[in-house]
């Protein structure tokens, strides 16, 4: 009887530890700026993350078509009904591989599916966001709040809080201002916005590694239009122009986005 007991306790035990190295969740803000430029992060949330998963080879994805989720929706609404990131958010875009949806949680608690697209992400797949790595051309798996829109000329037409690109708007790879927006008359280390015409035409700003910041973990995770010669990106997920136009108009502040490999991730989130 003893022995039943022990080996109870220790498979109780090791459960619970199986459980609690699943999730890792964080607040995430950004660094306040250096002098001789505006650094900023607008919008602010809890980011979820699962530090178990292994790298997800684009190659293994190929197969999934625009319009085409490998499961049911009633399936998705169930679990995304009990994650973590139904409890901080009323609306999410799950990125479930090549696959993007959009839910909006109802009166009645269910989610209910409002899009449905295909998407494009890093050259090289899916990976933990804990392992990312700065130019390793991997979208991070995780969810995330969105933090603002942004893009060329006036609001398109989005709830969500907008910032319009100008002649000195960056992304900055700098260590000071690294991952946040810079305004600035002289040049800074990243990315030159404006220089994203047809990508940042529209788009959404990921809040991936914003607090804690981890330099050279990653910046400029962003969700926008497409590039016309590839689906493939840096880390940003993509979607063609007209799908980017009808997702801001749907979404409003407070939004968050899922990435997972496949359905059975979005539980951990």
């Amino acid at each position: 009887m003893n022995k039943f007991k022990h080996r109870l306790l220790a498979v109780s035990l090791t459960m619970a530890l199986s459980i609690c190295t699943a999730f890792s969740a964080f607040a995430e803000f950004g660094p306040t700026g250096t002098s001789g430029a505006t650094a900023s992060v607008e919008g602010s949330g809890t980011s979820v993350n699962s530090s178990n998963d292994a790298l997800i080879p684009a190659e293994s994805t190929v197969a999934a078509t625009s319009g085409n989720a490998s499961t049911t929706v009633d399936s998705v609404s169930d679990k995304l009904k009990n994650t973590m990131t139904a409890q901080l958010t009323d609306q999410i875009i799950l990125v479930n591989d090549h696959n993007l949806t959009l839910w909006n949680r109802q009166t009645d608690g269910n989610w209910k599916k409002d899009m449905d697209v295909y998407c494009g992400y890093g050259r090289k797949g899916l990976k933990p966001f804990n392992e990312r790595r700065e130019g390793d051309e991997t979208t991070p798996i995780g969810s995330f709040p969105i933090l603002h829109a942004f893009g060329f000329g006036s609001n398109p037409g989005t709830a969500m809080t907008w910032r319009e690109i100008t002649a000195n708007s960056y992304w900055s790879g700098e260590k000071s201002t690294y991952n946040t927006w810079v305004e600035s008359s002289t040049p800074v280390g990243g990315e030159h916005l404006i220089e994203y015409n047809i990508c940042y035409k529209y788009a959404m700003a990921i809040g991936f590694n914003i607090n804690p910041t981890v330099y050279k973990r990653g910046s400029a995770i962003f969700l926008h239009c497409k590039n016309p010669e590839s689906w493939g990106s840096a880390g940003c997920v993509s979607v063609v122009e007209s799908d980017m136009i009808e997702l801001l108009s749907r979404c409003h502040n407070g939004c968050y986005i899922m990435i997972v490999p496949d359905e059975s991730y979005i539980s951990n989130f």
